[in-house]
């Protein structure tokens, strides 16, 4: 897992240049962009733009993928995402469709992402977006998606 300001993106050595389209196109990308499905290069390089209020973590499972790796960051508002290893939980819905989900204990570490900072997540980079920082609010989020291979 990455965790960083955009400022600092280019001092990565990321493992394709997907990931540089990636962020190059979050980097030109309006905070009033309108909600949907973005395509920057087909299949292996897309972003999903989505408005959506956060909430406490209960009820809340980690995340992971396997096919795609994420760029997140927050056009508006701040949210709380939970890290953890995925070696380090349990399956709770096992994996379909570049998704499997994970039991949310243990709590993880907790990374707050507002406007201006980016996560990227890996395959072994569970995560639990989408929680509230302090309280519930509103956010707006751009994810890109990397295909790894």
């Amino acid at each position: 897992m990455v965790f960083d300001t955009f400022e600092n993106w280019e001092q990565y050595a990321w493992p394709s240049e997907r990931f540089t389209v990636g962020f190059e196109y979050l980097t030109s990308l309006a905070a009033d962009t309108a909600d949907g499905r973005y395509a920057i290069d087909g299949d292996d390089v897309f972003c999903m733009v989505e408005t959506y209020q956060t909430t406490p973590a209960e009820g809340h499972e980690f995340e992971a993928h396997r096919v795609y790796a994420d760029i997140q960051c927050l056009l508006a508002g701040e949210e709380s995402i939970l890290w953890a290893p995925t070696p380090e939980l349990s399956v709770s819905k096992p994996y379909v469709d570049d998704i499997e989900f994970y039991m949310l204990a243990p709590i993880g570490t907790e990374i707050v992402l507002s406007p201006g900072r980016f996560c990227v997540l890996f395959p072994q980079d569970a995560h639990a977006p989408c929680i509230a920082f302090k309280q519930p609010s509103e956010a707006r989020k751009a994810v890109v998606k990397v295909r790894l291979a």
